[in-house]
């Protein structure tokens, strides 16, 4: 929507709701008059029955009182008019109310009950009324009985309908007529000039720095014109500064570039000789397993193993040397028992000969997690053989793998279903200052370590939208929690037990 039509729409609302309201309250007001003038024509007409029916004696001149009503009764704003007579309960009333008596009746009851006169607005038989009851006394002010002159009520609401036309017809004429004149104007003196910028605008957006706007005219716009030229100007003067700055720096961009690479080769090699050095391990210690043993399934089985390891490494450094084609992970269903199983089966050996107790607990069934599992194998590896060499002299080891709402540390996010899985050891732990640097590359506070698992570990959940959390503490071991975002619309039935 224009600037101008959006102007012209909110004053014109303005204007509205202003003649509307000024209407409005001139309606209420003159129904106020309406009705304080019809009251006291009706209080009139009370005061001058209460005195004719109080000389008399009811009931014993009925004619007297009936011809009185029906006087009353020759008013064309007056329905009727009913007397009732307490002692004989008996009513008269005008020949134009034949029935539906008793509800004014009972208002008149009231009204000699509680000696009081009673104002209601009603209706009867679907005519709107104004109903005035008052009790009656004799001569020793006694209550005898009530009248309720039931006033019509259509004479006012003709006269208030006669001023709302009256009301609506000039005030109609003041909103057309006040909002074509804003929109003539605000099209003239706000919508043209914009106009003009916008399509100033667009030609130096485009690269035409040659834009010029012209506004004859002094007011705040025509000072907003003569701004943009400036602007013009300084863009066209820093637009042929930052060309010759930009052919000073790609030399020293194409020698930064060659940098970066040299440095991610150094990062490459880094990350493949510690990749590679995990599986060598285990390699090494099943190779020395099966010395030990001589039973021909013992030996297969650790030959299996052997070729596993093998082929694990041979997938790592194919992807660790496509590291410019970045091979994207392959997606699937997790299966967090069977990864774990796996991983603690690679390192049983290194578990036993360190007599660590292994304690698991997993959810079943669990939330689906989709991700690589040679990936997410490959961080429990790493975190398990951290909390290996955290517990040379043995130990517990608790593993957990369950279903949490969680929010990321550090940030105002919202809570969001994560998989919790959990690396608990009761080893040596760490110092606050070791936690804040476990996470950087070639960080390692182990002999002959190259600081890499924690980082490599680090990225590839990253990848899989997640994050790890770690707390330590020297001499009460540490625990690390990786958590990874699941779908709430399926279920992983495959998180057996480990």
């Amino acid at each position: 929507m224009k600037l101008s039509t959006k102007l012209t729409l909110y004053l014109s609302i303005m204007i509205v709701v202003v003649l509307s309201g000024y209407g409005y309250f001139h309606i209420l007001s003159r129904r106020d008059i309406l009705v304080r003038k019809m009251k006291t024509e009706v209080r009139s007409i009370g005061r001058t029955l209460k005195v004719a029916l109080e000389k008399i004696a009811l009931p014993r001149e009925m004619e007297y009182v009936q011809e009185l009503i029906d006087a009353v009764e020759e008013d064309e704003k007056t329905l009727g008019v009913i007397v009732y007579h307490e002692p004989k309960n008996l009513a008269f009333h005008s020949r134009s109310l034949t029935d539906e008596l008793l509800p004014h009746i009972d208002l008149i009851k009231r009204a000699i009950r509680e000696d009081i006169s009673y104002e209601v607005f009603g209706d009867y038989k679907g005519q709107s009324v104004f109903i005035h009851t008052f009790p009656l006394k004799d001569k020793k002010k006694n209550k005898i009985g009530g009248v309720a002159i039931l006033q019509r009520t259509s004479f006012m609401e003709e006269d208030i309908r006669k001023a709302k036309w009256n009301i609506f017809v000039p005030v109609l004429l003041l909103i057309l007529g006040t909002v074509t004149f804003i929109h003539l104007g605000t099209k003239r003196w706000i919508a043209q000039p914009i106009s003009q910028f916008t399509m100033a605008i667009r030609k130096l957006a485009h690269g035409d720095f040659s834009s010029h706007i012209d506004l004859k005219r002094k007011d705040e716009i025509s000072e907003m014109a003569q701004e943009f030229n400036q602007m013009a100007m300084d863009l066209r003067k820093a637009r042929e500064e930052i060309i010759e700055e930009g052919e000073r720096r790609l030399e020293l961009e194409r020698a930064l570039r060659q940098s970066d690479k040299l440095a991610a080769i150094g990062q490459l090699a880094s990350e493949l000789a510690h990749e590679i050095g995990t599986p060598l391990n285990i390699i090494a210690g099943r190779a020395e397993l099966a010395r030990r043993k001589v039973r021909e399934k013992d030996l297969e089985k650790n030959l299996d193993v052997v070729l596993e390891q093998t082929g694990r490494i041979t997938k790592i450094i194919h992807q660790l040397l496509g590291f410019v084609r970045k091979k994207k992970p392959e997606r699937k269903p997790l299966n967090f028992g069977a990864l774990l199983r796996t991983a603690l089966d690679l390192l049983d050996h290194q578990i036993q000969k360190q007599k660590i107790r292994v304690v698991t607990k997993i959810e079943n069934p669990l939330p689906v997690v989709i991700g690589d599992p040679d990936q997410i194998q490959q961080v429990f590896l790493n975190l398990l053989l951290n909390a290996i060499q955290a517990m040379p002299k043995g130990g517990t080891l608790h593993l957990s793998v369950s279903f949490r709402r969680i929010a990321k540390q550090g940030l105002e996010e919202s809570e969001q279903p994560c998989v919790e899985i959990t690396f608990r050891d009761s080893g040596t732990g760490m110092a606050k200052e070791v936690v804040e640097q476990i996470f950087d590359p070639f960080y390692s506070t182990k002999q002959g370590g190259t600081g890499l698992g924690l980082t490599v570990s680090r990225g590839i959940i990253e990848d899989h939208e997640g994050w790890i959390d770690v707390e330590s503490e020297i001499g009460k071991g540490s625990t690390f929690r990786v958590y990874l975002p699941c779908l709430l619309d399926g279920v992983n039935q495959n998180g057996q037990n480990v």
